[in-house]
């Protein structure tokens, strides 16, 4: 495990396989720990200790809670290929089900960011861009039979290499597309989100596990 944030920053390369420069299980509270909240007011995470995983909730909605692994680029816009395993859990209302979803988020910072989200009781998904204007093709909505539902894992993986955003889910691709102006999406930092679109109070409860961060081969 890292316990330091770790600069990451890379040029454009070409490579058949990334470098795995991050890993997280979340094996215990200090991994735990290693994730600082980046999004969301009314937000709780812990360690699911049985588990061994991290358990986010989302106390009130619309709205989402993210969390930041403690590694970045030192240079804006890195290309950085980020995979997370997330689990809508039984506890979630099941009224709320259809609207909850799970994201990860690369070249996240200030306003800008490409998202990943999944709606696992939907088995629908949105690439997402922020800014939405200016780089065309964004965003991108579909639905997969690859996308399991609530109370099973799906593992989330997002990549950014250049001006070329792929979005995956459990091996399977689902969306591709290349950004023509990716140089307004500059953030250099991770994120891994649990949100819900409803207006509700009430709880909105997901496991994230397994973390991996690769950067293309020098």
């Amino acid at each position: 495990m890292l316990a330091v944030a770790i600069a990451l920053g890379l040029a454009t390369a070409t490579a058949l396989a990334g470098v795995t420069v991050y890993k997280n299980n979340f094996s215990g509270r200090a991994e735990v720990n290693q994730l600082k909240q980046a999004d969301g007011r009314h937000c709780d995470k812990r360690w699911r200790k049985k588990a061994r995983s991290l358990l986010v909730v989302v106390k009130r909605g619309p709205g989402a809670c993210g969390y930041r692994p403690p590694v970045e680029g030192d240079s804006d816009g890195p290309n950085h290929d980020f995979q997370a395993e997330g689990k809508l859990l039984k506890a979630t209302p099941r009224g709320l089900r259809r609207s909850a979803y799970l994201a990860v988020a690369v070249r996240s910072g200030g306003s800008s960011r490409y998202e990943l989200r999944v709606f696992p009781k939907k088995h629908k998904y949105e690439l997402r861009r922020v800014p939405r204007r200016g780089g065309g093709g964004f965003p991108k909505r579909g639905k997969s039979r690859a996308i399991n539902g609530p109370s099973t894992a799906n593992v989330l993986r997002l990549k950014a290499t250049g001006n070329k955003v792929t979005a995956k889910v459990n091996g399977k691709r689902l969306a591709q597309v290349v950004d023509s102006n990716a140089g307004q999406v500059r953030g250099r930092n991770l994120e891994v989100l649990v949100g819900e679109k409803r207006n509700t109070k009430k709880d909105v409860v997901a496991s994230i596990d397994n973390l991996r961060l690769q950067v293309p081969s020098p």
